[in-house]
């Protein structure tokens, strides 16, 4: 910040929370500062305001990100790559349970079936057989219904 000419009260506050910098903590930072940034080379020049989060209280004082480019690049692909193998792994894991479940399942004994004249359907005592179509003297068609049926 020195080196940049800011000092604590030129710091916005900022409601950002980093994991991971700080072993086993989570910690904020101190503030951010809007700086313009150069972006290209002599011929070809942009400046644009970024926002930068300034330096993070630590257990032994101070602790200043630095950046590297490469090395963030390594960390997002790796981190990437690790993130993918855990979703793979729960994956597996749940696939593995369910095919557990379903191998129980199938080992299981069947139950025996019913006896057909206990799980048959069985009609009412009180039904007549009443021709689909009394019209039509050659339809051989009937159906069985209730005698206590309303006439609706």
């Amino acid at each position: 910040m020195t080196k940049l000419g800011l000092k604590a009260k030129d710091l916005e506050p900022t409601r950002t929370i980093f994991h991971g910098i700080v072993p086993g903590l989570s910690c904020s930072p101190i503030g951010w500062a809007r700086l313009d940034v150069l972006f290209g080379d002599s011929d070809h020049i942009r400046r644009e305001p970024l926002w930068f989060e300034m330096k993070l209280p630590g257990l032994k004082g101070l602790i200043t990100i630095t950046g590297d480019c490469r090395k963030s690049i390594e960390c997002a692909r790796d981190g990437a790559k690790l993130a993918e193998s855990l979703v793979v792994a729960e994956e597996r894991r749940q696939l593995n349970s369910i095919v557990a479940l379903a191998q129980e399942a199938s080992a299981a004994p069947i139950p025996a079936e019913e006896p057909a004249d206990e799980a048959s359907f069985k009609p009412s005592k009180e039904t007549k057989k009443v021709k689909l179509n009394p019209e039509d003297p050659s339809c051989s068609k009937y159906i069985v219904v209730g005698t206590r049926l309303d006439s609706k």
